[in-house]
């Protein structure tokens, strides 16, 4: 049965699928699911990332944890990154690391990773990690967590305001069979914890992830009982908008989200002002939120770059491709927002 069939199922059972189920299929199925079958990353894919882009990215996270382990004083950690793909980013991480530090103290890798193709490359290339399916099970003692581009991924819902009333995005079919989005009005309806009802008008759209939500609360009790530290990275925003940021997309391309079921990378941007209240609920408050154009430049990334070129001229044009897509206010440098643990 693939992701279409499933979805289709549903929709004959119940006349529906509400917005985070469909997601849920579409990307996280055990079976068929888009996240866990596919080979999504790199210029062949769907999209690329941050760290796939140049190698500055990675670094500059690696200088980032440098400074905190040595601000700190750590001596062990559990390094654990949710998402990790291939591993481009806790390579380019643990070489700056090695480099920089003269005693290098004891890290333990974890993966959180579904993704079969991925599972089978992480094994491969770092064979002392642990790969985890759940957040849960990963290790409660001191930990630094990483992710990039994760959250943006997980299943999300979207709640409108009409008139005095709060109605959910659903997924039905029309006629003729096509996928069609109609907001539907439910009693008792779900709403996050994290929204306050008032603020939202006639005709604004909010969006959260119940998952999200999950997953951060569990980090943060880790944190706060274990001790550790973050660094997330993502598309998205610290004000609310109110309106949907629900897209897809196909070969680097945007698409319709109800094209090409199961073969399709579906997003949504990143509420850091609520991972921010999450963290702060559980007494962490030093945690920055910065555009990720002030973060690498911040971190030194430009300085980086000219080094990079002086050690490979050829690669130059290269280079400050990489860069400028990352730091450009119109291209990665302004979407992209960074909440992590401050380092001075």
């Amino acid at each position: 049965m693939s992701v279409k069939n499933k979805v289709f199922n549903t929709i004959e059972k119940k006349s529906f699928i509400s917005l985070e189920e469909f997601m849920q299929i579409s990307l996280h199925d055990k079976e068929f699911g888009y996240y866990r079958n596919s080979k999504p990353l790199g210029a062949q894919g769907d999209f690329i990332t941050s760290p796939e882009i140049s190698q500055l990215y990675g670094e500059m996270v690696g200088l980032w944890l440098t400074q905190l382990i040595i601000t700190n004083d750590i001596k062990q950690f559990n390094l654990i990154e949710l998402g990790p793909g291939n591993g481009t980013l806790m390579t380019d991480i643990l070489r700056v690391v090695k480099k920089l530090l003269k005693k290098i103290p004891f890290i333990k890798i974890h993966f959180i990773e579904n993704n079969i193709h991925f599972i089978n490359r992480l094994n491969k290339d770092f064979p002392d990690a642990t790969v985890h399916s759940d957040i849960e099970t990963t290790p409660n003692e001191f930990s630094i967590y990483i992710a990039n581009e994760f959250f943006d991924a997980l299943p999300i819902i979207q709640i409108e305001r009409y008139k005095e009333k709060f109605r959910k995005l659903m997924i039905k079919k029309d006629n003729n069979g096509i996928l069609k989005k109609e907001f539907v009005f439910f009693e008792n309806l779900e709403i996050d914890k994290y929204l306050d009802k008032n603020e939202l008008k006639d005709g604004d759209i909010y969006e959260f992830s119940n998952e999200a939500n999950n997953i951060t609360e569990i980090v943060a009790n880790k944190i706060k009982t274990h001790g550790g530290f973050i660094f997330f990275a993502d598309y998205g925003y610290t004000e609310l908008k109110y309106k949907s940021t629900l897209s897809s997309m196909k070969d680097n391309k945007i698409t319709n989200f109800l094209d090409n079921l199961g073969h399709q990378d579906l997003t949504a941007h990143v509420n850091f002002k609520k991972i921010n209240t999450a963290f702060k609920d559980c007494g962490i408050y030093n945690l920055q939120i910065v555009k990720q154009s002030e973060f690498l430049k911040e971190i030194g990334i430009e300085f980086r770059a000219s080094k990079l070129i002086e050690s490979n001229p050829k690669k130059e044009k290269e280079i400050l491709s990489g860069l400028n897509k990352l730091i450009n206010l119109d291209e990665m440098g302004s979407l992209f927002k960074i909440i992590y643990t401050d380092y001075k």
